[in-house]
């Protein structure tokens, strides 16, 4: 099935969506190259905004709960920055918008995760950084449907919130792909939908594999009845954001998403960490601290890349732990491996200092 990434179409729909005050907001936090780390160590804790959009569907949001993935990014940062996870302090935002404000005002350092958008990068004066994982509109159905496929869903009936992201996105993506239109089933509020889906009423529902997974893993004894399509129909990067202008701290925040990816691909983990003092791989000395790196030039020491893999874990070790096998969503890791690993996300190459 191809992919396609999210249609300027719903960029345009989502700009509409952008508070007025958003664009005409001066910024008030100090953006210069340096200021955010200054800011931060002298506040003594790293302060980062997760989003959780808890209640119903909105237009802006399209990831479900991730907040256990963005909160150890969060925690291998304040590693890095103080040699403690634990200096991390997390605040929860109720959707982007209000997340991406409060970033733009200094009311947080950087948030762990958002969409990419540069709609909302304009509106509120932010960037995003690399994704930690890719998303991407998928959907939930009943084992009994007989569903396996995204083609298995020519003419079932599909359970949606009227007028949000999921809708668009079946009329941008899904329809031109069936060669039955499904049997629409529009709600107004999700915890209807949810129950439409559990006592038959319709077939699967639509979103984001991470929104998907959120709602099986809320049908409790039931949730074993339901699964999440392997396959999707876009790819939604779930990435930091922060302000633009201190290129620094954007830098080390790219970084403390880099380094977990390059830890996996060569081979660094809790297990293998204390037996890779004598490795000739120089990537592995260089990460472990042993060799000078990049590290003074971000603000921190050469050791503190170690220090967040020794307290967090590398991309697998966090991505299984929170949102994959070890997990309460189960997701499969997919297109969030390294490439070397078959998957899509890569890194810049750990080089010796220039």
């Amino acid at each position: 099935m191809p992919l396609c990434f999210r249609s300027l179409a719903a960029a345009c729909v989502l700009a509409a969506s952008v508070p007025v005050h958003a664009t005409a907001a001066t910024v008030a936090a100090d953006t210069r190259p340096g200021a955010t780390l200054a800011h931060v160590r002298k506040a003594g804790i790293v302060a980062c905004g997760l989003v959780a959009d808890e209640n119903d569907y909105s237009e802006s949001d399209t990831h479900g709960n991730l907040t256990a993935l963005g909160a150890d990014y969060c925690r291998a940062l304040a590693a890095e920055i103080f040699g403690d996870q634990n200096r991390a302090r997390f605040l929860t935002q109720p959707d982007e918008p209000t997340a991406l404000a409060k970033l733009r005002d200094g009311k947080i350092d950087v948030l762990f995760g958002a969409t990419p958008s540069p709609v909302m990068g304009l509106a509120y004066h932010v960037a995003f950084g690399p994704p930690m994982m890719l998303d991407g509109f998928g959907f939930l159905v009943s084992n009994e449907s007989g569903i396996r496929t995204i083609a298995d869903l020519s003419g079932k009936r599909l359970c949606f919130i009227n007028a949000s992201a999921p809708e668009r996105e079946i009329d941008d993506l899904l329809d031109p792909v069936l060669k039955t239109p499904e049997k629409r089933f529009p709600y107004s509020e999700r915890g209807e939908m949810n129950v439409a889906l559990e006592d038959g009423h319709c077939d699967a529902t639509a979103g984001d594999v991470s929104l998907m997974a959120n709602v099986r893993g809320s049908f409790d004894k039931r949730a074993s009845r339901f699964h999440v399509l392997d396959a999707t129909l876009s790819v939604d990067p779930f990435s930091p954001a922060y302000r633009l202008g201190d290129t620094q701290w954007a830098a080390l925040v790219d970084w403390t998403v880099w380094v977990p990816l390059q830890a996996e691909i060569h081979g660094i983990d809790h297990a293998t960490m204390p037996k890779l003092g004598n490795s000739a791989d120089p990537v592995v000395q260089r990460l472990l601290g042993h060799q000078p790196w990049i590290g003074r030039s971000l603000g921190i020491s050469d050791s503190g890349f170690t220090r967040a893999l020794e307290q967090v874990g590398n991309a697998e070790e966090i991505f299984d732990r929170d949102v994959g096998a070890h997990s309460a969503l189960g997701l499969p890791r997919g297109r969030s491996a390294p490439v070397e690993r078959g998957g899509a996300l890569w890194s810049l190459t750990v080089r010796s200092p220039q």
